[in-house]
């Protein structure tokens, strides 16, 4: 089982939206920890990977070795790979 780390940047955004969108996309992240890889896809260009929540992407990285799920980044599908 993978342990998941939120950044700051991630933790803050989840107080600024909906309590409801917040519970989803943590369930959602929380249920990826026994198998990451199906659910992700990975960014072009980089070692990031991507996770599609209603209307908002998660960035991740993703350490293998360390059994690590890192979100560096929540955001509207819009901005968030600004």
């Amino acid at each position: 089982m993978y342990f998941v780390e939120l950044t700051n940047h991630s933790e803050s955004f989840l107080k600024k939206i909906s309590k409801e969108d917040a519970e989803i996309i943590l369930k959602k992240i929380y249920s990826i920890r026994e198998n990451p890889i199906p659910p992700l896809k990975r960014l072009k260009g980089c070692k990031l990977w991507r996770l599609r929540i209603l209307k908002y992407r998660v960035i991740i990285d993703l350490v293998i070795s360390g059994k690590k799920i890192i979100v560096l980044r929540i955001g509207h599908r819009k901005n968030v790979y600004d």
